[in-house]
């Protein structure tokens, strides 16, 4: 059975949040936070991953959400804040930090 989705694509509220400017920024700010996700979940599925990897790609994403607008989502940066500070609470281990500053990576 085919779905007419013509209908959908004309709703006029539809057309006003794809048409703001607040969609499209709150979009691309998305993209921003999740990009370094998706660089750390790439690195991590590689047959080589270490825990060093794991913590270049934590502190990736931190250093994106530290980087978001104040005044963007104040909920979701705060929650996003609190989770990072827990993993990285989880890392205070000296082993897990001897295998990041033995990553080349961090030398480079």
């Amino acid at each position: 059975m085919a779905v007419n989705y013509s209908n959908y694509l004309t709703n006029d509220r539809i057309k006003t949040i794809i048409c703001s400017w607040n969609f499209f920024n709150e979009l691309k700010v998305l993209a921003f936070v999740l990009n370094p996700l998706c660089k750390a979940v790439l690195a991590l599925e590689r047959r080589t991953a270490d825990l060093s990897d794991c913590y270049l790609g934590l502190a990736r994403i931190s250093f994106a959400i530290k980087r978001l607008p104040r005044q963007f989502n104040s909920e979701f940066r705060n929650y996003c804040i609190e989770k990072i500070n827990e993993r990285f609470y989880e890392f205070d281990d000296d082993i897990y930090l001897l295998t990041f500053f033995l990553n080349p990576l961090f030398r480079g």
